[in-house]
């Protein structure tokens, strides 16, 4: 009997301690990405804080980037440097919030930055420079903060098509899920 009684505890124990719950994945709220202007069969990648991450569009999820970069250009054809894009046309998403003088003071501010503006959002980010901290409103209406830490643009010519204008950014981003302002 008190085999049977211990065996029925180690039994229950057993069944208590085995969790068969799946605790989902939290969706990635920071980190740095590259992204640039390279146009591959009539596709590019722009930026997604809800994913994270690049998408490549358009693509068949119609899952529509936050972020994509362009090449600015003169009348003359003299590359001038990258700017930024909402992927869904002309919509208010970027707001230049400091531009600091070196990478130490930018990040120092862009950790700092406890909250962004509702307000005063331009189609375009332009032009979009090193050590620059700018809020952008995403696709969804909710809200990130991003610390440009590089960019390059320059005029390709190694493409079979003839010169390409090609730009590229690095950054590092926060994303509030949410759809709070604070950070």
């Amino acid at each position: 009997m008190k085999t049977i009684i211990i065996s029925i505890l180690l039994l229950i124990l057993f069944v208590i301690g085995c969790d068969n719950s799946v605790v989902p994945i939290p969706p990635k709220t920071s980190g740095e990405i590259t992204i640039n202007s390279k146009i591959e069969n009539n596709k590019t990648a722009g930026f997604s804080f809800s994913l994270g991450g690049k998408v490549v569009y358009p693509n068949s999820s119609n899952i529509s980037p936050d972020i994509i970069i362009m090449v600015q250009i003169d009348a003359n054809g003299n590359v001038l440097g990258v700017y930024f894009a909402s992927s869904i046309g002309l919509k208010p998403s970027f707001n230049l919030i400091h531009q600091a003088s070196n990478i130490d003071s930018a990040q120092v501010f862009f950790n700092n930055l406890n909250e962004v503006p509702d307000s005063n959002y331009s189609d375009l980010a332009i032009p979009v420079k090193e050590n620059q901290i700018w809020a952008v409103k995403s696709v969804e209406n909710k809200f990130g903060k991003i610390l440009i830490l590089n960019t390059v643009a320059y005029i390709d010519s190694s493409n079979s098509g003839g010169p390409t204008p090609y730009g590229e950014a690095n950054f590092k981003w926060v994303y509030q899920p949410d759809g709070s302002r604070i950070f």
